[in-house]
């Protein structure tokens, strides 16, 4: 009896250990639009800038037919008579049938530990994002080089001592060919 209670007071103490977040997701879907502008008709008149081009046109969105109106100012009818045609600029005169919304949440709990950019030692195995990236230029734009056949990479570590900031650089290698395998800190100056 006592080791079934010592076992369930662990098993709480573990589950209650765990990082736990909430992750929301929206998707947002607008109606299809099944045709090209049709039926147009456009309004031109002078502008400060050149030509103003009001369009209305018809659209089959959805399932209904519906009313668009779209406005651009150019330098010649031509352009903006083509801008004000531009579907993605109109505005709808009628009614449409709203874009859909959908979200869902989930409660996401781990006990994996977070992965965060911290001060490393020589010799130890790493996850690369926990070694920040060199701050050199040339050594962000090419980051990896091969040594003994290995893929390595420079980095950075920042810390701060009696309001001193220090940066230590330093080298590390992946420890195995897989592709998801951690990395060994080689040197640290």
């Amino acid at each position: 009896m006592k080791l079934a209670i010592a076992l369930t007071l662990c098993v709480t103490t573990s589950v209650a250990m765990a990082d736990c977040y909430q992750r929301s997701n929206i998707k947002i879907t607008q109606q299809k639009i099944n045709t090209v502008p049709t039926d147009i008709r456009t309004l031109v008149t002078p502008d400060v800038n050149g030509q103003k081009c009001v369009a209305r046109y018809r659209l089959h969105i959805g399932d209904a037919w519906t009313t668009v109106e779209g406005t651009a100012v150019a330098r010649t009818e031509t352009e903006a008579c083509g801008q004000a045609l531009d579907v993605k600029r109109g505005v709808a005169l009628g009614e449409v049938a709203p874009a859909t919304v959908g979200a869902d949440q989930q409660l996401v709990c781990s006990d994996l530990p977070d992965i965060r950019v911290r001060p490393v030692r020589r010799g130890e195995l790493i996850w690369e994002s926990e070694a920040d990236l060199h701050s050199h230029l040339l050594e962000r734009k090419q980051p990896y080089f091969v040594w003994k056949q290995a893929k390595c990479r420079k980095f950075i570590e920042r810390t701060s001592q009696d309001q001193n900031l220090i940066i230590y650089q330093g080298v590390m290698c992946q420890s195995t060919t897989a592709k998801n395998s951690k990395w060994l800190v080689l040197d640290k100056y």
